[in-house]
């Protein structure tokens, strides 16, 4: 138990100390990593959850939703940002080709990302479904959560029966 309460301790302790220093939660929960000491005890693997979205659940409950940068203050509609988006890359056909490279070199998480903005925009929404379905499936390969894991699966599948 006493490694139980370390770990807690350690991520809420070092989560603490990132947000005292300006960091943002984006930075936070990809730095924050449990010590070598208690990241190879088989019991605190990341079954359940990880260590990263408890460094967000921290950050949320001790700031709030507002990550300090007054851009995001009054963000575009997603619909609007994902269309500008669009236009500044240039074209559906230029994202589409760049989501495959990103799926190619095992850049999933980016993949999914672009797709967001075709499905966002809605234009070519449906290669952006299949397509994000796909990166999905490559991210849920990756997962060690199991309940990261079957969200990614079960969001594949719903994305692919629309």
């Amino acid at each position: 138990m006493s490694n139980f309460r370390d770990a807690i301790k350690y991520v809420l302790t070092e989560t603490l100390k990132g947000m005292n220093k300006g960091l943002t939660i984006d930075e936070l929960a990809s730095i924050v990593k449990l010590p070598d000491e208690l990241a190879k005890l088989p019991y605190l693997g990341e079954f359940y959850g990880t260590v990263a979205w408890t460094v967000r659940s921290i950050y949320n409950g001790y700031l709030g939703w507002f990550d300090g940068n007054p851009t995001n203050l009054n963000k575009l509609p997603p619909k609007k940002h994902a269309e500008k988006m669009l236009d500044l890359i240039g074209s559906e056909e230029q994202t589409i080709t760049a989501i495959k490279k990103a799926l190619e070199k095992q850049e999933a998480q980016w993949a999914v990302e672009l797709c967001d903005l075709l499905i966002s925009a809605e234009r070519e929404f449906n290669i952006g479904k299949q397509l994000k379905a796909e990166g999905l499936m490559a991210l849920s390969k990756l997962e060690t959560s199991a309940n990261g894991r079957h969200y990614y699966i079960a969001y594949a599948k719903e994305l692919l029966e629309d």
